[in-house]
Parts: C-alpha cells; structure tokens; sequence
C-alpha cells in the first residue's frame, strides 16, 4: 500500500486556476464518496486559499490518478492540460514528507503561518466523519500533528506569527501609510477577518464596517472585536463612503463587479478606492480593477510581502526542514515494520472494524447528534484504540518470540491463512 498525495499550490498555479479547483465545504463529502466508489477507501481532501490536495492510499498509484484526474474532469469541468501542467504528485516518503511541510506552515506563501495546521485538522475530521480514513491516512496524519506540535515547539518559526491577513494588513499600510483615520469595510466573519480586525484595532482605526451574509455573526464580531455591523444590501452605499475594502466570505461567485462599482465611482467622484480581496474563490471580480482608481489585489499580489518575511524565518525554517527529515525517516521505519508483519496489520483491521462498528451501533440509538459531537465521538474513539493497541504493536516488534506471537494470534484471531502469509514474508527477510 503507497501514501499518495496529488495537488496543486499556490507555488505550482495562479490563483485563477486554484479557484476553479477549490474544493467547498460541501464539495468535499461528494468527491471522498466519489473516491470511495471508485475503489480509494482511505483519502483525505485539503483545500485552502492556497491549495488544493488529495491524499490517498493504493497498490496501484498511477491507476488511482488517472481516477483522480478523471473525477476532476467530471466535477469542475477542468481542462486536462490544467492537470497535467499545474499539478504535483507525491508518493511514499515524499508524499508524508510533504504533509508534514505543509502542517508545519513550510510549504505556506506565510511561511510559518499557524492557520494551517487547523485547516489540516478540519480536513481529517471531515474525511473521518465520512468514513473516508483507515489505519494508513489515520496514522500518517496523527503523526503529521505530532510533527507540527514539535516544530512549533523546538524551533521559533511561529515566533510573532504572520498570517494572510496579517500581510493584508501590511499592504494596507504600504497604500495608506497611517491607517488611524481611514474608514475600512470587512466583508465576512470568518477567522480570516476576525484576525484582520484584531489587526486594525491595535492600528487605531475607529471607523470600521462589518458585514456579512448572517447579520449576526458581523454583530458579534462588532462586540468582541470592534466594528459597526451592517446589513449586506448595505454594501453600495458603504463603498461611497469607505476607503478601502478587505473581503473573505465563502460565497462561490464574486460578491462585487464591475457594474456594481462603475456607478459608485461616479458617486465618489472618482476618489481611489482599494479592494484587498483574501477569498478562495475570489470575492471582487478581476475586472474591478481596469477602472479608473480602482485598485484591486489579491492573494497573489501577498506573496512578494511574504517574501521579505522569509529570510527573518529561514534560519528557524531549516531547524524545522531538519526535525522532518528524522520524523520521515522513523514515520518510513515505522511503515516498513508494518508491511512486513502482516499480524500487525491484521491488528490494526480488526480493532479499526469493532471501532467503527460499536461507534456506528452507539449512534444509530442515540436521537440527535449534531456533527460536532460526532466528530468528537469519531476523534476520541480513534485515540483510545490507537492508545490500546500501541503496547500490543511495541511488544510484537521489540519480542517478537514464538510465544508472544502465539498468543497474540489467538487474541486477534490471526487466520490459518494470515499464518501462511506471514512465513511466507518471514521466509524472505
């Protein structure tokens, strides 16, 4: 069994095309079914502002991306060409390798950038919760965490951390230089704009609109942040008035054009106005910015600031480069001791099918449960079998005596024809 990972980043294709293939919260469950039929029973789908992948497990690599490709084909319409020009594909110790980069921040245009790892977590989570994981990808990606905890332990790569929004803020500052009497408008209340408006309050700035598509959560932002909170049909008579807009909502089609802002032009006679939009997909239409004083910029416009940040991280980024390199290289020991004991592996089968079973059972008597609890029922039974099973797996590997075995076999109800397969790797070693 191989760990695969295909994709494509903000180092490999612009961001037109990384917003064709941005994967929504609610595509993520139809594409991991997908996969699922299509013979892919462990896969995970990370997609962020700055990537798009898809880790999975298989015998047969090039087979499964063909199926990957073909799904891609079939669900965002993409050209071939895009595939084959803008994508990457990993497989072994350079695929775990690169999902330790990219938990790390390392692999990030923010080098270091902390929200990462959480969009990491939020991907296994959903995979898990839609049965889409098994022993492979669920340990692969618990020792991904591990890696990631340890570098922001060991090294200060997350010392005064940066972020997107940090870097937005930045530019905001390049345009405007003091930032105190400018009126800015936030569109969204996700973490995104919540850290940005974190960012203009500690800048002084007293003027500052929110809006959002649920009035609510822009009222709370308002209240535990700072903010005047506004209603989204207000969003023509804002752009009259404010200096600069930051947008980041969820919304799968761009929420300002150029037929919205060519009239409000007009009302403010022309007076500059700035977009800074750090959605995926985008919020502004490109074309926004061919008119006159209308000055757009996007993710990718972030990465030159990104850049003066990274020779501050470097020394702290190859103490971190290093701490993977020894984690890829027990994580790959750990892999091989697993292929050639196949009593380990049927171990692992079985625990992971009573697991899932009883969990299965337990909801299923439960009335209501809301995807929260569910998530936190899947994470909580995995890290006690996970936990149980660690001491069986270290004892096999570190005595593996004929008694121990013996035992260990009628325990798990290690198979007659299981037996026969592991003389026979055991013949080979």
């Amino acid at each position: 069994m191989h760990i695969n990972v295909f994709g494509l980043n903000h180092n490999t294709a612009p961001i037109e095309i990384r917003e064709k293939l941005y994967c929504s919260e609610s595509d993520v469950p139809v594409i991991l079914k997908k996969l699922k039929d299509w013979g892919l029973n462990e896969s995970v789908v990370i997609s962020t502002c700055n990537r798009t992948e898809i880790y999975f497990c298989s015998d047969n690599t090039e087979e499964s991306i063909k199926k990957i490709e073909g799904l891609l084909l079939e669900h965002f319409g993409a050209p071939l060409d895009w595939l084959k020009s803008y994508t990457y594909r990993f497989c072994d110790e350079e695929a775990y390798r690169h999902l330790f980069l990219v938990a790390s921040g390392l692999d990030s245009m923010v080098v270091g950038e902390p929200q990462i790892l959480g969009q990491v977590k939020d991907a296994y989570r959903m995979a898990t919760l839609h049965n889409a994981t098994g022993s492979f990808l669920d340990k692969a990606f618990h020792k991904t965490f591990n890696v990631a905890k340890r570098i922001r332990t060991e090294t200060r790569i997350g010392y005064n951390p940066l972020s997107i929004s940090s870097m937005a803020i930045e530019l905001s500052k390049k345009i405007f230089g003091e930032l105190n009497r400018k009126k800015i408008l936030v569109i969204g209340a996700g973490e995104m704009c919540e850290i940005a408006l974190k960012y203009f309050k500690k800048e002084g700035l007293t003027e500052i609109f929110i809006t959002n598509r649920t009035f609510q959560n822009a009222q709370k932002l308002a209240e535990d942040i700072t903010g005047i909170p506004c209603l989204l049909q207000d969003i023509p008579d804002l752009l009259t008035k404010v200096d600069m807009v930051l947008s980041s909502t969820g919304s799968e089609k761009p929420i300002i054009d150029k037929e919205l802002v060519v009239p409000i032009m007009k009302k403010r006679k022309n007076r500059p106005l700035f977009f800074i939009d750090i959605a995926m997909p985008r919020d502004i239409d490109p074309e926004v910015n061919h008119i006159e004083n209308v000055y757009l910029y996007d993710i990718d416009d972030l990465k030159g600031l990104s850049q003066q940040h990274l020779s501050d991280r470097l020394k702290e980024s190859e103490k971190a480069h290093a701490i993977i390199e020894e984690e890829v290289v027990k994580f790959s020991h750990w892999l091989e001791q697993l292929e050639k004991n196949p009593l380990i592996t049927h171990i692992i089968d079985v625990v992971e099918e009573t697991r899932s079973n009883e969990l299965k059972r337990m909801i299923q008597k439960m009335k209501y449960v809301d995807e929260e609890t569910l998530r936190n029922m899947d994470l909580l039974t995995r890290s006690i079998v996970n936990k149980l099973i660690h001491r069986h797996i270290f004892l096999i590997r570190q005595n593996g005596s004929p008694s121990l075995l013996e035992i260990m076999k009628q325990l798990f109800k290690f198979e007659e024809e299981n037996e026969k397969k592991m003389d026979s790797g055991n013949e080979g070693k």
